[in-house]
């Protein structure tokens, strides 16, 4: 049942955002634009061992127009579908644009996904043909033969002569990337010219199981993707002179945006695959703005606190920390720039400020950075929203100079232009909007999906009438600003009446050192719902904290060392929070593709055998194409 949802305001904010944007609306005509503007500047960087690889805004529109015109010799028809399973680099950008100005729908597909999942995928969305990396093509081999053509993509970036063993020796089925431009022919450049992209017309199907499992394809219009554009330029502000650092997989409805917008202005996007990389690649790109996971960030603090105890300097670390901390309480004015300005340094030096999505940042995460003088905003979206629905703003004078976003953490900001949020009630949870000031949030706009590929139903479910609701539950404050406490299938009703939010409860328990993956779940405890946690156990935190106490490692020891922690933890919350049922898993639970525990795809049991707990790797987990669409993170 939708209740509670506000009247019209007598402006439609999504139309007027359309009415007024500078934003051409389909992405072929967005790359012949940018090529207009920007020619001969150079848009997309990479490095290959010591060389970089450069490539400008007019080689982007020339290299795509080519495939496009080699895509339609090769039989692709208006609506067919492309796949793409590549690593990040102007490659992968030249095949979606190329793609796109056939008329093709792009599918991107993650390029680590098993070849049974990749099957399944090109035969669930008809996929004509398939662009793929010769990395992933040689590993994938016979489960890319239900698409009529597969063009590989070099080592790299399809330089000449770095096509893969295979290639080279002739195989009839693929197509070197470097040589698909030759089977253009002028009937099908005439045929690119005339071929016609309106923004209505499907760009994209993201397929997305997020936590809760089970794949969807998410289908995008030029429109919604292109709109999105246009909100996340008026709300970052971004700028031809703006250069970006990329390590989030283009698979992913965020990053994909973010393409769009970096080719849209005319910024400078570096693409970076390995993360062990990403240090050296700030340093040397000296971005002005960084994007990444929460995961991403706290693995680079863990770092900057490493580096600092690595040197002998962690008392002076701790001390500038300090110095921060006081000063910003006391007047407001952040040092961290002038107290850490070697650490902003290694970060490159000019960096405005970073974005956090994909999932929620853990605000002792997002206060770390600000006492650094770096400050880390949270956004939030979903797939289903192409993706971007809200985000915090950027305010310079507000984060150096007052307590406003310290006072904010845990905010993902007011929605963005053109994009409408409001709550309605969820009576099966017992929440409504009127009683606890909360509700589901649902949006409406021109980013709002055509629905998923082939799944009616699936679809009708996801409507409020025009309104798509996001399965996240929260608040808005009298500023606008979006507060998401959880999600709503989620919520765990107690015989009680108390309801208990996993997120909430997961962030706590994955706080303990000994705990590596957990997800809070309801258990049946003597015929009464009570509060359940799957975990798998961190080994080398575990087995050390058991030799301190003099104990094998055992099931039973493990057992009772995570129990007690969790007992430890229960009296910080209140009683009906308790984990009344632990269950231990021997292996990594399920991950999505941004290492979030993917929920829906928990076993039914699980099992905690000592000896294969101890040679367990985090590759044992199963993972997902996850773009996080059911996270309500932006993805």
């Amino acid at each position: 049942m939708v209740t509670n949802l506000s009247k019209a305001k007598g402006v439609d904010v999504g139309a007027e955002l359309l009415r007024t944007s500078l934003t051409p609306l389909t992405i072929p005509a967005m790359v012949a634009d940018a090529r207009a503007k920007h020619g001969s500047k150079i848009i997309y960087r990479q490095k290959f061992g010591k060389e970089w690889q450069d490539t400008t805004a007019d080689e982007v529109f020339r290299r795509s127009q080519e495939l496009g015109a080699a895509l339609i010799a090769l039989g692709l028809d208006k609506g067919d579908r492309v796949a793409i399973i590549c690593e990040n680099g102007a490659s992968w950008a030249i095949s979606a644009f190329g793609a796109s100005m056939a008329g093709g729908v792009v599918v991107p597909l993650y390029v680590e996904l098993k070849g049974s999942e990749v099957q399944e995928l090109i035969e669930r969305s008809g996929a004509k043909a398939v662009i793929v990396s010769s990395r992933a093509a040689e590993r994938l081999g016979g489960r890319l033969a239900t698409a009529e053509h597969i063009i590989v993509v070099g080592s790299d970036e399809g330089k000449p002569g770095k096509a893969p063993g295979f290639l080279r020796r002739g195989s009839p089925d693929m197509i070197p990337f470097d040589q698909v431009a030759d089977y253009a022919t002028d009937a099908s450049r005439h045929e690119l010219r005339n071929r016609v992209v309106d923004p209505e017309d499907l760009a994209t199907i993201m397929f997305t199981s997020g936590t809760t499992g089970g794949m969807k394809g998410v289908m995008l219009t030029h429109k919604n993707m292109m709109s999105n554009v246009e909100s996340a330029r008026r709300k970052v502000h971004v700028e031809d002179k703006d250069r970006m650092l990329l390590v989030l997989p283009l698979h992913h409805a965020f990053p994909f945006m973010l393409l769009l917008t970096a080719t849209t202005v005319g910024g400078e996007m570096t693409f970076e695959n390995d993360l062990l990389r990403v240090r050296d690649r700030l340093q040397e790109v000296r971005p002005t703005l960084f994007l990444g996971v929460p995961a991403l960030f706290e693995q680079m603090y863990r770092t900057i606190v490493r580096r600092a105890e690595a040197e002998g300097r962690m008392e002076l670390f701790e001390r500038g920390l300090r110095v921060v901390d006081v000063a910003k309480r006391r007047t407001g004015v952040n040092l961290g720039r002038l107290v850490f300005r070697e650490i902003y340094q290694l970060l490159g030096g000019q960096l405005r400020f970073a974005l956090s999505g994909g999932a929620a940042l853990k605000p002792e995460t997002a206060q770390a950075f600000f006492k650094l003088g770096i400050p880390v905003l949270q956004g939030w979206g979903l797939t289903e929203a192409a993706p971007v629905v809200a985000a915090q703003d950027w305010m310079p004078r507000k984060f150096f100079f007052s307590n406003y976003y310290e006072e904010h953490v845990g905010t993902v900001g007011p929605a963005v232009e053109g994009v409408e949020v409001d709550l309605i009630d969820v009576p099966e949870k017992e929440i409504y909007v009127n009683l606890h000031g909360e509700g589901e949030f649902v949006v409406r706009g021109p980013n709002v999906f055509a629905g998923y590929w082939q799944a009616p139903e699936d679809t009708a479910r996801a409507k409020a009438g025009e309104w798509l609701r996001t399965g996240d539950l929260g608040r808005i404050d009298e500023e606008g600003n979006i507060w998401i406490t959880g999600r709503s299938k989620y919520i765990i009703v107690l015989d009680s009446g108390e309801k208990v939010v996993p997120d909430e409860l997961e962030e706590r328990i994955a706080d303990i050192d000994i705990v590596e993956d957990v997800c809070v779940v309801p258990r049946k405890v003597r015929n009464k719902t009570q509060v359940g946690a799957v975990i798998y156990p961190n080994v080398d935190a575990t087995t050390k904290l058991l030799a301190q106490q003099s104990n094998d490692v055992t099931e039973k020891s493990v057992r009772a060392a995570v129990q007690e922690a969790l007992d430890q933890l229960a009296k910080e919350m209140a009683p009906y929070k308790r984990v009344a049922d632990l269950t231990l898993s021997d292996t990594p639970l399920p991950k999505t593709a941004l290492r979030d525990v993917a929920r829906g795809q928990l076993a039914e049991t699980y099992g905690f055998d000592v000896e294969h707990w101890k040679t367990a790797s985090p590759e044992d987990a199963p993972s997902t194409s996850a773009s996080n669409a059911d996270e309500g993170s932006v993805s």
